[in-house]
Order: C-alpha cells, then sequence, then structure tokens
C-alpha cells in the first residue's frame, strides 16, 4: 500500500515486441473506459464494494493477498470462501503476492531476494485459487505500488497478461493522482494508476480520474477498503465510494475488470521502451502542456471532408474521430447525422478511376506496435493508398518521416514527421507549424514546409490507375551546403489486412524496390525511391521502407528524388520490376 519505489530505468532499448501475426484482434478504445482495483483482501469488498458494484453491473478485479493478518483477523480480512463467492458473482480474482511483497529496488540485496521469491509469492495465490475454484490469475498489481522491471519477465512465465502499477514517478505516491494507461506506450505489466483512492480524496479528486478515460486512453482506479478498517491511510469512506458509483453509472461510464481490457488490446504488443511514454509524461506535466495531438476543423467544410474521409474511407468509429478532431461527441454525432455521413452513403467508385489515395486523418496510430518510436506522428506527410482488391485495406504511406543531414550527432534531424528523437528544432525549442497536404482538382497532393533556416522540402504524390508517383523536392536557402542528406519514407501496413504480418516472410530487397507479398496468395505492394540509399523492413510496425539520399545541396540549390508505389498479383515479381522498370519512373 505505502509506495517502495519505482525502478525501470535499465529497460531502455529492450525489444519487447511479438512478431508474426497479430495475436489477437482489438476494438478502438471508447471513450470513458474505467477499470475498477480492489487491494489487500479487505473483508468489505465482500461485504460493502460487492453488493454496490452487483447494483451497477459493473465489473472490477480484486487482488488478493494473505498478507497482514489475513490468517487469523476476519474481522477485517475476507475468507477463501468469500473470495470464492466474488468470483461466482462475475468479478475477477487477480494476485496480489502471498505476503503483500512490496519490490523493494532502494535495497539492492534485498531486491534480489525479492526477484528470486516472487514466482513462489505467485504460485501461493494460484493454488488458494485452484483449491477454492477459481481460475489462475492472469491480473497482478504490485504490493505497495512498488515496481522493478526485474519482474516483468517473472510475471511473463507465470501468465500474468496485465499488471497494474501506482501513479508515480509521474506524480508522487503522497498525492493519489495519477495518469491514464495508454495502451501501445504504456508496458502492458506496467499499466498506471489514474487514481489512488484515500480518506481526503474529494470528489473532484475523483472526476479529475475518470475524466482521464478518453482520446485512446483508459482510468485504472486502484481502491483499497471501503471502510478500510486496518489501513486507515488509504480508506475510502462508504458514502464517498457510493458517490463515486452513481458518477460511473449516471455519465455511462464502461465499467470493467483488468482482464476485460483483452477486449480493446492486444496484451503481446508491447513497447520497446517502456520508460519512453513516462518521461515525456514527467515533461508535459512538468512544463504544463497537454498531450493530446487532435486538430481541430477549421470550419464546417474542413469537418465535412474529414468526417467523410474518417468515415466513408478509414472506418472510424466515434471515438477515434475524437481522437482526430478533439470534438465532443454528441457534436460529431450531430455532424454525421446533419451531412448523412455513414459507411453506406459512400459514394461508388469508378472502374477505371486512379488508386485512392486520401490524406491520412491522424487519431488512429498507423502503427501497430513500437508506437514507443513514434510519438505523436503528424498526419501533413501521411497518406493512405488503398489496395486495389479491398476498399478499406490501406497502406499508409510517411514521405517523409525523417530528413537526416550532416554532422547529425551535433545538429540533430533536419526533419521528423513524430516525436522518438531530437530534431535541430527541437534542440532550440522551436515548434514546428502543423500542416496539411494540398488537394489538388487533378488528384494530385503537395505539401511543402519550408524550416527556419529557409530549407524548404516538399513531396508531390500523383495517383494513376496502375501506380502511384511521387516526387520529392529540397531548396537549399540557408547559408551552408547540405550534404548526407538521408530521407527516411516508410510505409505502414497496420490497416492493410493482407500485409500486416509482422514477420520478415514474404518480404522483398532489391534496391530500389522494396516491395512485400501478402501472407496468403500472390498479392504484392510495391515502392521505391530513386537514388536510393537503402531498403529495409521494420518488424515491429510492420513497415517497409525504400530510403532515398539527395545529392549534397549548396546554397541556392535544388535537388529532386523520384518515388512509386503499386500493387501487383501473380507469380512473376522479378518480370514486374522489370516492366516498372521499362516504364522510365526513374527519370521523371
Amino acid at each position: 500500500m505505502k509506495h517502495s519505489g519505482v525502478a525501470l530505468g535499465f529497460l531502455c532499448g529492450l525489444v519487447l515486441s511479438t512478431l508474426g501475426s497479430r495475436a489477437e484482434a482489438v476494438e478502438p478504445v471508447p471513450d470513458k473506459v474505467v477499470v475498477l482495483t480492489f487491494d489487500d483482501s479487505i473483508k468489505s469488498h465482500f461485504s460493502v464494494v460487492r453488493p454496490i458494484l452487483k447494483k451497477y453491473k459493473f465489473g472490477a478485479t480484486f487482488f488478493i493477498t494473505e498478507g497482514f493478518e489475513f490468517k487469523t483477523n476476519k474481522e477485517h480480512y475476507m475468507t477463501w470462501d468469500e473470495i470464492a463467492h466474488l468470483h461466482q458473482d462475475g468479478f475477477e480474482i487477480g494476485n496480489h503476492t502471498r505476503d503483500h511483497m512490496a519490490l523493494n529496488p532502494a535495497k539492492p540485496e534485498l531486491l534480489k531476494k525479492q526477484l528470486a521469491e516472487l514466482k513462489t509469492q505467485l504460485e501461493t495465490i494460484d493454488n488458494r485459487c485452484r483449491e477454492y475454484g477459481i481460475p489462475k490469475t492472469t491480473s497482478f498489481a504490485y504490493p505497495g505500488n512498488g515496481v522493478d522491471a526485474g519482474a516483468l519477465p517473472i510475471l511473463k512465465q507465470a501468465g500474468i497478461r496485465f499488471a497494474r502499477r501506482g501513479g508515480a514517478p509521474e506524480y508522487k505516491y503522497e498525492e493519489g493522482k495519477g495518469v491514464a494507461y495508454e495502451p501501445g506506450l504504456d508496458h502492458p505489466l506496467l499499466i498506471p494508476t489514474a487514481g489512488d483512492a484515500r480518506p481526503g480524496w474529494t470528489f473532484e479528486d475523483f472526476k479529475r480520474a475518470v475524466e482521464l478515460a478518453q482520446f485512446g486512453r483508459i482510468a485504472v482506479l486502484q481502491f483499497h477498503g471501503v471502510p478500510d478498517l486496518a489501513h486507515s491511510w488509504v480508506n475510502t469512506p462508504v458514502t464517498k465510494f457510493e458517490q463515486y458509483m452513481q458518477y460511473l453509472a449516471d455519465n455511462d461510464f464502461t465499467v470493467i475488470a483488468m482482464r476485460d481490457l483483452t477486449k480493446y488490446i492486444d496484451p503481446e504488443t508491447i513497447p520497446r521502451n517502456p520508460d519512453y511514454v513516462i518521461g515525456d509524461r514527467q515533461a508535459a506535466i512538468k512544463a504544463g502542456e497537454s498531450r493530446n495531438d487532435f486538430r481541430a476543423p477549421a470550419n464546417d467544410v474542413d469537418l465535412k471532408y474529414w468526417l467523410q474521409n474518417m468515415v466513408w474511407h478509414h472506418n472510424f468509429t466515434v471515438a477515434e474521430i475524437r481522437m482526430a478532431t478533439g470534438l465532443d461527441g454528441s457534436a460529431i454525432t450531430a455532424a454525421l447525422k446533419k451531412w448523412d455521413i455513414r459507411p453506406e452513403t459512400r459514394p461508388p467508385r469508378d472502374d477505371d478511376a486512379p488508386l485512392l489515395v486520401l490524406p491520412y486523418p491522424g487519431g488512429r496510430h498507423p502503427r501497430i506496435s513500437f508506437l514507443d518510436g513514434a510519438l505523436r506522428p503528424q498526419r501533413e506527410t501521411k497518406l493512405s493508398v488503398f489496395t486495389p482488391w479491398d476498399d478499406r485495406s490501406y497502406l499508409v504511406v510517411d514521405v517523409p518521416e525523417a530528413i537526416r543531414r550532416n554532422d547529425e550527432r551535433t545538429h540533430g534531424l533536419l526533419y521528423l514527421a513524430h516525436t522518438h528523437v531530437d530534431t535541430m528544432w527541437t534542440k532550440q525549442g522551436v515548434d514546428l507549424e502543423q500542416l496539411e497536404w494540398r488537394r489538388n482538382a487533378d488528384g494530385s497532393l503537395e505539401c511543402e514546409r519550408t524550416l527556419p533556416n529557409k530549407v524548404v522540402f516538399g513531396t508531390r504524390v500523383v495517383p494513376g490507375r496502375e501506380a502511384v508517383r511521387m516526387e520529392m523536392w529540397l531548396t537549399n536557402g540557408s547559408d551552408e551546403t547540405l550534404s548526407n542528406l538521408r530521407v527516411q519514407n516508410c510505409v505502414m501496413m497496420k490497416a492493410a489486412a493482407d500485409f500486416a504480418h509482422q514477420g520478415n516472410e514474404n518480404t522483398l530487397d532489391q534496391p530500389p524496390y522494396a516491395a512485400r507479398r501478402s501472407l496468403k496468395g500472390n498479392r504484392w505492394f510495391i515502392v521505391a525511391w530513386t537514388p536510393c540509399l537503402r531498403t529495409w523492413f521494420n518488424p515491429p510496425c510492420p513497415c517497409l521502407h525504400s530510403d532515398p539520399q539527395f545529392p549534397d545541396c549548396k546554397p541556392g540549390e535544388t535537388k529532386r528524388l523520384q518515388g512509386w508505389m503499386s500493387f501487383y498479383e501473380g507469380d512473376d515479381i522479378q518480370g514486374e520490376l522489370k516492366r516498372i522498370d521499362a516504364t522510365g519512373w526513374q527519370t521523371k
């Protein structure tokens, strides 16, 4: 119950993403999803909490320990028969270790012994569950909110899918404040607490915690006894708890147990660096800044276009539209009704129409995994290229994802289309203006950016029936020669089911061409840029690259790159590449 510290720093660089086919299909996270959790096997969980939750038909997880005076004090702690009754009522029974063993990273020798004992601590609770007809636990709460990275492989091996930590290190333990869980960024074995109930909690404290459950985030609440006669410092008065639950019911929150997160989250998809989002939150909290990344439409014309884009073509839910626009759900629903924008009202396309290419609306992250390598992806470089076989299946093309430059270690990147590593502008505290694609009457799309040093770069994309032609240019308006101008151009496959497997199989690496065959069948997509520096595949995302390099560019000069993207169905991929070569795309 009392915070014992957090030690996660050495997780940096640990590759944790599951490769292969996606383990589980999940739904977009709607607003107002709250997870209720109750720690320490307190008697009032059965006598007070249980009937209130049943009244509202809420889900919850009860984290069970035999620590403290569990075995001798049945006035303050539940019996195993009562715990089994909670299971029979449909609630989840989670693991809180046999002895309420709070990991203590501040004492290395003690921590070493604790980690060696953790497996036994978990098994004891699982064995007791089996005796009483309760399933093996798959959810865990760190006792005392004490966390250490060494516990993660032990928990995973024990079959734990979700584990809840406290609100630290983002907020001090004593404050009882926390942050929302961000699937894909937070490790599923390091799910943060949005609010840790205390006797001094006000109704506003509770509302602050649950109102974090929006824009794809989930609020996980941590309670102890209601009341907690054994641990007064984490006591929740019954009247306050009833008020909290009434608020959730009156405001249509979805209230679930930890195990029910599988509806929205694949627990096998985990970040490469779990520390990254924690540090990003800490920086935002310190600066008093929001981490939301939506773009409000400029006017009704803009709103109508983006709603058509999102609903007709990208199949967005209202929650995803909120994540892209920041608009209230009721306003979105009203606008959809006003303009009759539904999947069924999508206009048909002519059979001889060019490949469909649209600005990517944002909101829905275009990666499956390694989201921590692309925080706040900016949409002005991203386009959706829809496959010719399925008008709901598309690839997200990021042109450019990044532009590197000479002396990068000193300067930072010239440009980056998301937040991950420093650019020369973030190092100077300069924010770049958000842009949008210009949609031209001939169906082409263009976006051009002028950087603070007067370097201008842009991309033009022209959809055709057989291929998408692309051109990128860079004009050096600075007073220095730019060299080593390496460009990362990325094709992300999350939304194209034929190609979204995370394994290396079926990937062709033949510069300037990079190609990917469907896991089943003989469908391909092909991308190429010239002059090409390298082609490569990133399995966690998954994404495919044909990365070009601009020639050295003196002040006043303009340099250009040419790009190609197409689809092919057949068994002669080498013959298809020769046919593409013969079009002369590399010199046009």
